[in-house]
């Protein structure tokens, strides 16, 4: 597959990263005078080794690449299917463990949005026909479960206040239909196996694409009712949209697109309206 040549060429940046990674979380923790528990400091350097994996092991920053180009130009790549895969596994999952990183004593943002990526990919093997996502999902789920296990005895309680903001409940109601019928036609693509070939770790990306769908839908549904994964799954949610639906507007004739420029434009529309900030109600006065 000619997505593995990216490795040679990615992987010494993304060890550079890496290492300027951990030394600003080293900095940080320093600076503040933050002593962390052993627990939770383990904790940390799991997530922070599960970054590199996802963007560059699991080829999530790789595959974003082929929208600007950055890329062998003697094959013809399928943008939009890569940039549908490049957003899970950067955007998402690269983004749930950066959470966890951060901020191993407030850990279930990260945590929620990556059990969320698991649980489609799962449900996208199923619905896909393709058991191809499983082993993904269940390496995934191995390190979620081992995180939950180092912070739960030191990190703060899962907080389970709900707490309805209809603005992000419209941004929830507005994308459902959009990214259903999105992860649908990737499914049933996957099933009819009508378009093979597109291949990451001998993975097919149409099941892969459609559990995006299932992703988005769930993750803006979260964001109207749980106040502590807004921050991090508006940004997540709202890159993802923005990325996939412009890489269908720039290649509307590759292979992940849908039919017609304006499912582009509506994704690239519902993921900039997703990003901005809604004003936070006070809880605790309510």
């Amino acid at each position: 597959m000619a997505t593995m040549e990216l490795s040679g060429i990615l992987l010494p940046y993304g060890r550079a990263w890496m290492r300027e990674a951990v030394l600003m979380a080293d900095a940080a923790a320093a600076k503040t005078k933050i002593h962390l528990p052993s627990r939770l400091r383990a904790a940390r350097i799991v997530a922070w080794v599960m970054v590199p994996v996802a963007l560059f092991g699991l080829f999530g920053l790789a595959d974003l690449m082929t929208l600007p180009g950055w890329v062998d130009q003697q094959y013809e790549w399928s943008v939009p299917l890569e940039a549908s895969w490049g957003s899970l596994f950067t955007f998402v999952v690269g983004g749930s463990f950066v959470s966890v990183a951060r901020n191993p004593g407030q850990p279930w943002p990260g945590l929620v949005l990556l059990s969320i990526a698991i649980g489609a990919l799962l449900l996208g093997a199923g619905l896909g026909l393709d058991a191809g996502p499983t082993p993904v999902a269940l390496l995934l789920a191995a390190v979620a479960a081992l995180l939950v296990w180092l912070v739960r005895p030191e990190a703060a309680p899962l907080s389970f206040v709900w707490d309805l903001s209809r603005q992000y409940l419209l941004i929830a109601a507005t994308g459902l239909p959009l990214w259903t019928l999105y992860a649908a036609h990737a499914f049933e693509v996957s099933r009819l196996r009508q378009d093979t070939g597109h291949l990451t770790w001998d993975i097919e990306h149409w099941p892969v694409q459609g559990s995006v769908g299932i992703v988005l839908c769930l993750t803006a549904l979260a964001m109207a009712f749980w106040p502590p994964g807004r921050p991090l799954m508006r940004v997540a949610t709202s890159l993802s949209a923005t990325y996939i639906g412009a890489a269908m507007l720039a290649f509307p004739d590759r292979a992940g697109a849908m039919d017609g420029p304006m499912w582009g434009v509506a994704m690239v529309l519902w993921g900039t309206v997703a990003a901005l900030p809604v004003p936070q109600r006070d809880i605790s006065s309510t």
